[in-house]
């Protein structure tokens, strides 16, 4: 599992982190800051905050790995 994105869940209010690369579903969330905590624990990135919008997409790849 390198990339994971997380995005809106069914344009809905929860948040799917995703595989980047296959689209499959990892966790979905009900709050962003879960998905988030996800992501850091699998990728050990902390993802950065950013402003609240209704359609958005994160991409996190990662460390150590190569591709």
């Amino acid at each position: 599992m390198s990339l994971l994105t997380i995005s809106r869940y069914k344009g809905g209010r929860h948040w799917a982190v995703r595989e980047a690369d296959t689209g499959t579903i990892v966790v979905v969330a009900v709050y962003r800051k879960g998905a988030a905590e996800v992501v850091r624990r699998l990728t050990g990135q902390v993802p950065e905050p950013t402003k609240r919008k209704r359609r958005e997409t994160f991409v996190y790849e990662a460390k150590g790995e190569t591709t």
